[in-house]
């Protein structure tokens, strides 16, 4: 299968792309998952979401090495086996559920922060541990369930060497791409433009009591920061999806050719998407980085103020703000009480 029959220049560039961001977005995901899991510190809801959140991109990452840069490596099945291997492995239909995954992870996250602004000493009505097992569930099967039709009509073409789709009907795509396009971008962009607005006025906005302590003050520096960091990622995603699914949506409507250079230069950036989160985490969140730099044995990480340890609090400046915060005898929030996303 080639992408470019016409440019070998092209191949050679758009491969090695698609190379670079898979091995990045697989480490980088990686480590946000191993930094959640070995230290007890980090296992927040939003920690969680965020754990959530890289699997869906290593998923994204996975299935699109298999169908742009293995196919030109290994030689596909053909006939009904051909059609089986595009269903499962080569067509676009796992990529999708992945994508889709982190739409919702998304939202979620949003809806978690707006929770705990709106909500700080109302267990009941925020997104604990326990519920966020069966929104996890909830999320993925919806996932899987919504992208059925990529599983069921995914087809191997002999003549482009590549997986299609061959729909049940001449209009059936002018139905699916506005209605992925509606429930990947506008949807989950929308509700996500909404809760954000709430949080940023919330935090940013609204006047602050003269008479606040300094526990107080430091723990709303901490949800600036945390909500910093989500409200990064969320444009990102935006940003990055916006043009494959207006390319999906223009080809359902018109004669342009859907796996052409331009939508294949939109894969790239679906792929970014999925790479750049934990570089959003280890530039926005002190914790994040100090834990990463911890599994990597990075020199600078050697010495006593930026070893970590599972279970145990560092001693960085925001670690230390926290002690003056607890000092004070004000019952703090699940959230910055057990060092979530800095």
């Amino acid at each position: 299968m080639t992408l470019f029959k016409y440019s070998e220049a092209a191949q050679i560039g758009i491969t090695a792309a698609f190379a670079f961001l898979v091995i990045a977005d697989l480490f980088g995901n990686s480590l946000v998952c191993l930094v959640v899991f070995r230290n007890r510190m980090m296992r927040t809801p939003m920690n969680f979401l965020l754990v959530n959140l890289a699997v869906a991109d290593m998923t994204v990452a996975v299935f699109i090495a298999i169908r742009y840069i293995f196919t030109l490596v290994f030689v596909h099945p053909k006939g009904e086996i051909g059609d089986f291997v595009c269903q499962l492995l080569t067509g676009e239909a796992f990529t999708w559920v992945g994508a889709l995954a982190s739409a919702f992870s998304l939202v979620c996250i949003a809806l978690e922060r707006y929770l705990a602004i709106k909500f700080p000493y109302d267990e009941q009505k925020r997104i604990t541990t326990a519920k966020l097992k069966i929104i996890v569930v909830v999320l993925w099967v919806m996932a899987a369930s919504w992208n059925m039709p990529l599983f069921l009509y995914a087809r191997y073409d002999p003549v482009s060497e590549f997986c299609l789709f061959h729909w049940p009907s001449a209009n059936f795509s002018k139905f699916h791409s506005p209605a992925c396009a509606v429930v990947y971008g506008a949807l989950p962009i929308t509700i996500m433009i909404y809760l954000y607005s709430k949080l940023v006025y919330k935090l940013w906005f609204r006047p602050i009591s003269s008479s606040s302590t300094i526990a107080q003050q430091n723990k709303l520096r901490y949800r600036k920061k945390s909500a910093r960091l989500v409200v990064t990622v969320s444009v990102i995603y935006s940003v990055c999806w916006i043009p494959v699914l207006a390319i999906y949506v223009i080809s359902s409507f018109t004669s342009l050719q859907i796996y052409s250079s331009v939508h294949t230069t939109s894969i790239v950036f679906v792929t970014l998407n999925s790479a750049i989160n934990p570089v959003l985490y280890s530039l926005q969140s002190d914790r994040f980085r100090k834990h990463m730099l911890a599994l990597l044995q990075f020199p600078c990480c050697t010495c006593t103020s930026c070893r970590v340890v599972p279970a145990q609090v560092t001693t960085s400046n925001e670690d230390r703000d926290f002690k003056k915060t607890a000092s004070t005898g004000l019952k703090m929030f699940p959230f910055e009480s057990r060092n979530a996303t800095g």
